[in-house]
């Protein structure tokens, strides 16, 4: 009998362990419910921005393959652009040489008639020089009658006349000419080989300018030592008048003395038909 209880208290105490241990479960069950809900969205949001990235990767790979067919294209493109400066360049060079060639020609070919027209130009002159000197009247002197041609200038000597400088320097006016201007020791020396009265006196185009408180000629110059000695040009230096020439020399008198002047204008071009 006692045998019998002992087994069942211990088959009641095993079924209230074992209903204890089930309470035990289903309140753990109740009582934590949230975490597998948590996990699902959890895991649901990863597998949406997975989605998300692997959607963006997929449009920038488009987007890449894009791009890189028009760079593709864009760099063919700038290549034979380029081919075609290229081109144009080479071109445009090569005209430009020819231009610079045909241009060196021209100017040769400018040079050699220029030089050829100057060699006429001076066999001219020196034929005219010819015929003046067997005929003062000839159709190729170009300078007017009664007048002294020299280099590329007319020479009057008025010797039949005296006059003050102021009414000299009129009278050169009136014949469209000035007072002689000396310019070289040469010109200077083909007045003095004039065959003139031994003491005549012809005034010059020089005279004091008291504005400028220098020697000037008539067309403003200033006078140069160089043409003169070195007494004339101290003589002339340290006075004042107007100058005038005799004997190859150069004085300076009053410019109301009346004495003889030379009048000087430019020379007309020889011209070969007035050669016949």
């Amino acid at each position: 009998m006692s045998e019998e209880v002992t087994s069942e208290a211990h088959a009641f105490q095993d079924s209230v362990g074992v209903q204890n241990n089930l309470d035990r479960n289903n309140r753990r069950k109740r009582g934590n419910p949230a975490p597998s809900s948590t996990w699902r969205w959890a895991a649901l949001s990863l597998l949406t921005l997975c989605l998300l990235l692997l959607s963006g990767l997929m449009t920038l790979g488009i987007m890449f393959l894009q791009t890189s067919n028009e760079i593709n294209s864009d760099s063919e493109k700038l290549s034979r652009l380029q081919k075609t400066i290229h081109q144009q360049q080479h071109n445009l060079s090569q005209q430009l040489s020819n231009c610079k060639n045909f241009s060196k020609e021209e100017e040769f070919l400018k040079l050699q008639i220029s030089n050829l027209l100057k060699r006429q130009g001076q066999m001219a002159i020196k034929l005219c020089q010819e015929l003046v000197i067997h005929t003062s009247d000839h159709k190729c002197n170009p300078c007017p009658k009664m007048w002294q041609w020299h280099q590329t200038s007319c020479y009057y000597f008025a010797t039949n006349e005296e006059k003050n400088w102021t009414d000299s320097r009129k009278s050169c006016m009136d014949k469209n000419s000035t007072l002689v201007k000396l310019e070289s020791l040469e010109e200077k020396d083909f007045l003095k080989s004039q065959p003139l009265y031994k003491f005549s006196f012809f005034w010059l185009g020089l005279s004091w300018n008291p504005s400028d408180r220098n020697w000037l000629w008539e067309d403003g110059s200033i006078l140069s030592p160089s043409l003169f000695s070195t007494n004339e040009y101290a003589r002339i230096n340290g006075s004042k008048g107007c100058a005038y020439f005799q004997k190859g020399n150069i004085y300076v008198s009053r410019c109301s003395a009346e004495i003889s002047w030379i009048c000087e204008k430019t020379a007309t071009l020889v011209r070969i038909k007035d050669m016949d």
